[in-house]
């Protein structure tokens, strides 16, 4: 797209806002909820819970974040700063967040893996630096294009515009430090490529092996309850509480591949599509690609609100003040009720 399009980037900006405003005020407002049903609860304040704080204050920021990120994908005309800034933060903010959420899962893995070394974990004997570990890498990394890993040059001054423009577009350079913006000119395709089958897809993978190997511990836990069970009671025949656990983690299981169908895989199909376009160096409806990254990002962000809602000490402080509402707003409306007749 011409940097000088303006009626095509309006429309652009009009509809990923539209997408990502709604999804966003979603996400943000869940965020804080858990947030501050953690905070408001003593008995939450340990160790696991302060990882599973810091994965949810990286999802909030990615939430506020997550309009601009589809920007990202448009042609803008910045200055080179404000360029960086522009595709250099919400990339750090969504490295920190996948970099906790590997966190969280692996410290919920260790303690079913291996619950008589969990006390003695290493991210529980310096949680401090297993925080800092989460948060300075991904910010390192994120940094390095305007270190000089990028695909600046003396021509991309206001690259975009053409049409034997070029003079009047340099001179403007000289007044206001404007240039042609695009992802392509602040992430190298080597940056991309590390980036992508480096650090996300393996990021990714990892949690999804840490969740299936738990997933086969409950199973063969299961079986060896049941087993027991059926020592006990001296019969073969199965018992409504083996029914009942079974019914249970069948349910568990449904409800991990339905998070992860819905969560992950979106993200996956965007980034590999916008892969396959980066390879083949074609240009690809905006819309597209719009659509794609709004969805896909948007997505993988609900992935710490699953784990966060389901859990009832997370969301108890929410649930005690919406009881204390209903219970206001039925005493007033029966007193109206008594005033009428």
């Amino acid at each position: 797209m011409d940097c000088n399009d303006s009626r095509s980037f309006l429309s652009d900006e009009r509809l990923i806002y539209a997408i990502t405003v709604p999804l966003s005020t979603s996400i943000i407002l869940a965020n804080v909820v858990i947030i501050l049903g953690i905070a408001w609860n003593r008995q939450l304040h340990n160790t696991p819970n302060y990882f599973f704080l810091s994965l949810l204050v990286a999802d909030l920021c990615t939430g506020v974040a997550l309009p601009f990120i589809p920007l990202m994908g448009l042609n803008r005309e910045l200055s080179f700063s404000s360029c960086m800034v522009a595709h250099i933060f919400p990339n750090f903010l969504f490295l920190a967040f996948l970099l906790n959420l590997v966190m969280v899962h692996y410290e919920r893995y260790i303690c079913i893996v291996d619950p008589l070394h969990y006390s003695n974990l290493w991210m529980h004997r310096s949680c401090p630096l297993a925080l800092l570990a989460a948060w300075l890498p991904p910010l390192l990394y994120a940094s390095l294009p305007s270190f000089g890993w990028n695909n600046w040059t003396g021509s991309d001054w206001n690259g975009c515009c053409e049409n034997g423009q070029k003079a009047a577009a340099l001179a403007n350079c000289s007044t206001n430090g404007t240039m042609c913006c695009s992802y392509r000119r602040v992430f190298s395709n080597a940056f991309i490529f590390l980036e992508v089958y480096g650090l996300v897809l393996p990021a990714i993978l990892t949690i999804a092996a840490m969740t299936g190997r738990v997933l086969l511990i409950t199973r063969g836990q299961l079986r060896d309850i049941c087993r027991l069970h059926r020592s006990v009671e001296r019969g073969n025949a199965t018992s409504d509480q083996e029914h009942r656990l079974n019914l249970r983690y069948t349910r568990c299981v449904v409800a991990v591949s339905l998070t992860f169908l819905a969560c992950w895989v979106p993200y996956l199909i965007y980034m590999h599509v916008c892969i396959v376009f980066l390879i083949s160096d074609t240009k690809w409806s905006s819309t597209t690609h719009i659509v794609l990254s709004c969805t896909g990002i948007g997505s993988m962000a609900v992935v710490p609100l699953v784990l966060g809602l389901a859990n009832r000490q997370y969301t108890e402080p929410a649930h005690k003040i919406l009881q204390k509402l209903r219970d206001r707003w039925g005493r007033g409306t029966q007193g109206l009720e008594e005033v009428a007749v």
